[in-house]
């Protein structure tokens, strides 16, 4: 009795044995095509537009012979937004490396000297960068209206000066130099006006540059990174999961 029980004992082991590497080949076999999408830093949301869309976070396993053209928009808070195309033929096989460039003080100091504005867009601080703007774009406005004006005013006093100088009756001239005199003066107070506004403009536009610099977000992205909820799909037999991790 005993013997037969350490026989069937041996005889599973044995089964046991020559069964693991066969587990093991056929979970290598069924993902020998999987595409572990990681980047630098870890913990970027993305978008994958394609035959079929879904989003993910880093590190994101793809599903196995994933095919097509997809558009991949990589997202992370303090970091500039990465767009790429890239083509999957279903034979891939490994890590797909993405590298996001942090957000900084120059290139949003650059981006508000190009257009009032864009440095707090750039920096997330969108309020800030409407206000700016709109304020930016009423003076610009004024500040247009004020040199047509005085372009207006400084060719009435021209021609009003040559209508003087040409005038041959004595009696018409003093009429004429009071013209002159008067559009000269309108001229001067268009001038003023429009100097007025060009400074206004150019404090405004040096405004917008100290400020994207000066109040650029610290982007403590060590706390981001350990409070952020972070959600993924994946696919499996034709369905989606999505899993939610949230930190504690």
């Amino acid at each position: 009795m005993q013997a037969k029980v350490i026989i069937r004992y041996l005889v599973w082991c044995s089964a046991i044995w020559f069964a693991i590497p066969s587990i093991g080949a056929q979970a290598q076999e069924k993902n020998k095509n999987v595409v572990v999408v990681k980047s630098e830093p870890p913990g970027a949301m993305l978008y994958f537009e394609g035959e079929n869309s879904f989003v993910g976070v880093t590190p994101l396993k793809l599903r196995p012979n994933l095919k097509g053209v997809y558009k991949i928009t990589a997202t992370k808070y303090g970091y500039e937004k990465s767009r790429m195309e890239y083509f999957f033929k279903g034979s891939e096989k490994g890590t797909m490396r993405l590298r996001l460039s942090p957000k900084t003080r120059f290139k949003a100091g650059i981006r508000s000297l190009v257009f009032p504005g864009w440095g707090q867009f750039y920096s997330e601080r969108k309020k800030s960068g409407v206000v700016l703007s709109l304020i930016q774009a009423g003076v610009g406005i004024f500040t247009l209206v004020s040199h047509l004006e005085y372009d207006k005013s400084l060719n009435d006093y021209e021609d009003a000066l040559e209508d003087y100088e040409n005038e041959k009756r004595a009696d018409l001239k003093f009429e004429k130099y009071d013209v002159a005199k008067d559009k000269y003066e309108k001229a001067e107070d268009a001038f003023r006006k429009r100097e007025t506004w060009l400074y206004i403009t150019g404090g405004l536009w040096l405004y917008n540059f100290l400020d994207s610099i000066i109040f650029f977000p610290s982007y403590d992205r060590e706390i981001f990174d350990k409070t952020i909820p972070g959600i993924s799909a994946n696919f499996h037999d034709g369905s989606v999961a999505l899993t939610l991790k949230v930190p504690f």
